[in-house]
């Protein structure tokens, strides 16, 4: 066992992250489309919501699977000490952060829009009736 795989841990955290992104990325691309469906009857701001939400699913979807192999290539190269395992396994983990870091601009990027949003549309909005 060389020096680097004693230091190579965490691989079932990095995993489980793996799964959340990857099931969080489905459920925006779903919502994403739903909201497109939905946006169609009702509106552009709907149309624009739902792909954002799609864009925002494929991004944080793709940031799990780089991270599920990143994982999968450090449990390989433990075992192996293959320099080939630990550089794919770089590579993935570099661009798990391209996509993570994408994914997480776009949706700071969606809450000033979704509250210049709800400013414009709550204005055009009828006022409830209170009895």
């Amino acid at each position: 066992m060389n020096r680097i795989t004693e230091y190579i841990k965490g691989t079932g955290w990095a995993k489980l992250i793996a799964v959340m992104n990857i099931l969080s990325g489905a459920f925006l691309i779903l919502t994403g489309i739903l909201g497109i469906i939905a946006g169609i009857s009702q509106g552009f701001i709907g149309i624009v919501v739902g792909a954002l939400s799609i864009l925002l699913g494929i991004l944080t979807l793709m940031a799990g699977i780089k991270l599920w192999r990143t994982a999968s290539n450090l449990q390989i190269y433990k075992s192996t000490e293959k320099e080939e395992d630990i550089k794919e396994a770089i590579k993935n983990l570099s661009d798990y952060f391209i996509f993570a870091g994408l994914a997480i601009a776009i949706a700071l990027a969606m809450v000033p829009l979704g509250i210049i949003a709800s400013l414009f549309l709550g204005s055009s909005m009828p006022s409830p009736i209170i009895y």
